[in-house]
């Protein structure tokens, strides 16, 4: 015998219960709004009353929610939802719920409460992966990579959104044609401060770019510069943090300068000038470090590969020595870089891209990530295989899958136009 906790709408919560007891559980908490679900989980877990092995909700506005969630996971508690319509599904989706149709009969959830059944730890939901694009002063293209790295992400697969973090000079409205007089990474950082940042509030706030890969949901960045006390640590810290349970996968786009200004700074309280850059790096799961392929690029890595891994230690970094070209290096470029960064840094780069302007000047001109416009080139090509590399080993798709993806292209720029 289960014991279930139920939040659902009425109707369909006396049928839940009629269907528990005819399978043998019993139905211990019946709740009328996720809310009240929380308030009635937080009160069972400090009396003695038994164990509950699974939590039930109609993944509606109503009965489902990211505190409720986030209850859940704070007490080991399996938490699996009711879908019957797309809109249910999508939002169990986004949520990460698991989701089982009630027309699929009560086996079905039992089926998904099997493991909290038999005694067994449930297990967490999977959260998403944040990855920092970074590069050293100039421009090595940390805008045109988090663009195309995040357009290829989709295409692979999975949910993907892409943050404009760069308090200096926010890029990624314009390189994509969208309108930035409302920045949404400033509006969750505002809503984080004020405790409301919600999945919910993250779809709302986010603009959609179609791409060939699926949807790409964009927070921008603040359009003046001057506007940067409004991207604390802390607030950046928990936007990332809940873009976790919002993406499969969040690419965020910072600036170059890794200094901290705590010395220099009268108020230790106050509002550092490069907080958000400091924070997406500290958050992040992987830094993709996009340095430019010439002698001033290299160098400027070299110097700011240390301070980086001193901020953000436990992150994966990859090196990308972007616009390679014979002209600025010399014969056999990439060896040569190579060699360098292998003799002065103690780091082999993970990729080495051409210089590919015509590409990227396509990709800026038509407002769309690289695979769209230009999915053949040589610069097109490096990306996808940076992107399958961050992939995590079980995702890792097959070459016929690729290839299947990739079919629709023309058909898909066709429709855009």
């Amino acid at each position: 015998m289960s014991v279930l906790a139920v939040s659902a709408p009425l109707e369909r919560e006396d049928a839940i219960v009629r269907e528990a007891a005819r399978h043998g559980h019993r139905v211990a908490i019946r709740a009328a709004t996720a809310a009240d679900l929380i308030d009635r989980l937080a009160a069972r877990s400090s009396d003695a009353a038994p164990a509950l092995d699974l939590v039930l909700v109609v993944a509606d506005e109503h009965h489902a929610s990211r505190a409720l969630v986030d209850a859940c996971d704070a007490r080991g508690l399996r938490l699996v939802a009711l879908a019957d319509d797309a809109a249910e599904r999508a939002r169990a989706r986004t949520l990460g719920l698991e989701a089982v149709a009630w027309a699929d009969g009560f086996a079905a959830i039992e089926a998904a409460a099997a493991p909290a059944a038999a005694g067994l730890p449930s297990r967490s939901r999977p959260r998403g992966r944040v990855i920092t694009v970074w590069g050293p002063a100039g421009a090595p293209g940390r805008t045109t990579t988090a663009i195309a790295l995040a357009a290829e992400l989709a295409l692979l697969g999975g949910s993907t959104a892409l943050v404009d973090a760069d308090t200096t000079s926010a890029s990624i409205a314009p390189a994509l044609g969208l309108l930035d007089e409302s920045p949404g990474f400033a509006a969750a950082a505002r809503l984080a401060r004020a405790g409301s940042l919600t999945v919910d509030e993250l779809d709302r706030i986010a603009q959609q770019v179609p791409t060939m890969g699926g949807v790409l949901r964009v927070l921008t960045g603040i359009g003046r510069a001057s506007r940067w006390p409004e991207l604390g640590a802390d607030r950046v810290a928990e936007v990332l943090e809940r873009c976790r349970d919002w993406a499969d996968a969040t690419v965020v786009d910072v600036a170059s300068s890794l200094e901290q200004d705590e010395e220099i700074s009268s108020d230790m309280f106050a509002p550092r000038r490069h907080a958000a850059t400091l924070a997406a790096l500290e958050a992040a799961d992987e830094v993709v470090v996009v340095a430019s392929g010439d002698a001033v690029g290299v160098a400027r890595l070299v110097r700011a590969l240390p301070e980086l891994r001193a901020i953000a230690p436990s992150a994966r970094t990859r090196v990308v020595v972007n616009k390679l070209r014979p002209s600025a290096v010399g014969v056999a470029p990439e060896r040569a870089v190579q060699e360098t960064l292998r003799r002065l840094a103690q780091v082999s780069p993970a990729a080495c891209w051409p210089f590919d302007g015509r590409a990227a000047d396509a990709a800026l001109l038509e407002g769309r990530p690289l695979v769209d416009v230009a999915g053949r080139s040589r610069l097109r090509r490096r990306v996808q295989e940076l992107a399958l590399a961050l992939q995590p080993r079980e995702a890792q798709p097959s070459r016929a899958s690729l290839r299947a993806a990739e079919r629709p292209r023309r058909a898909w720029r066709a429709a855009v136009r």
